[in-house]
């Protein structure tokens, strides 16, 4: 672990588990029909034994027992079928996960680097459609709009300036309307929130957030 990983922590995030094949099966046996045959088919065992004759003893358990085997093997076979299903989804999330990578600036060199990687000082280069991994500052932007639905529910694409075209901005507003009111639309802002999606435009923006201290965090 470097510096800056040790000071602002990592954005690392651990990928979707594995569920064990005993919960899977627990799971599988929480069925309202499925209780109600176990309960029967104990219930049959004991009578049967309780009540049997001497010599019938020895296959008065077998009704209640095969009540028990047909449970298992339902159950048993449900919670395989959902097992591979898990498996395969899995592995189409591992692929989805791979892929997840972005152009960013380290050593002055433009270089590959998968969501978990970036630290904080990152240099990032905005692309069309791209899903913000982190929270950041633009450096640069040409047209940036940014989708924060997911993140402030608000529905209108929100631009997105560097801190010294918003700072202008706000002066320019303020001078207009001497009122002092205006609208979060008046004004761009410079913070990129993680989970948010870029619209349109293109630019750099530093990673000043990762981890659970995201917004998405």
């Amino acid at each position: 672990m470097d510096t800056r990983e040790a000071v602002f922590g990592t954005n690392y995030k651990e990928g979707p588990k594995r569920t064990p094949f005993c919960q899977l099966l627990l799971a599988a046996l929480d069925d309202f029909m499925l209780k109600i045959l176990i309960v029967c088919a104990i219930f049959s065992i004991v009578v049967e034994m309780g009540f049997a004759k001497p010599e019938e003893r020895g296959s008065a358990w077998i009704e209640g027992t095969a009540i028990l085997m047909a449970v298992a093997l339902v159950s048993g076979v449900t919670a395989w079928s959902d097992y591979k299903k898990e498996g395969q989804f899995l592995k189409t999330q591992l692929l989805e996960e791979s892929s997840k990578t972005v152009q960013c600036m380290r050593d002055h060199k433009e270089v590959t680097v998968h969501r978990n990687h970036i630290k904080v000082g990152d240099i990032i280069k905005i692309v069309n459609g791209m899903n913000i991994p982190i929270d950041g500052i633009l450096l640069a932007a040409s047209g940036v709009m940014s989708d924060e639905s997911s993140m402030t529910g608000e529905s209108d694409h929100l631009s997105k300036e560097t801190l010294e075209k918003c700072l202008q901005r706000q002066a320019e507003h303020e001078s207009e309307n001497k009122n002092g009111q205006r609208s979060h639309h008046d004004v761009p802002s410079p913070v990129l929130l993680s989970g948010t999606t870029i619209q349109t435009g293109q630019g750099w923006f530093v990673a000043i957030v990762v981890g659970e201290m995201t917004c998405e965090g």
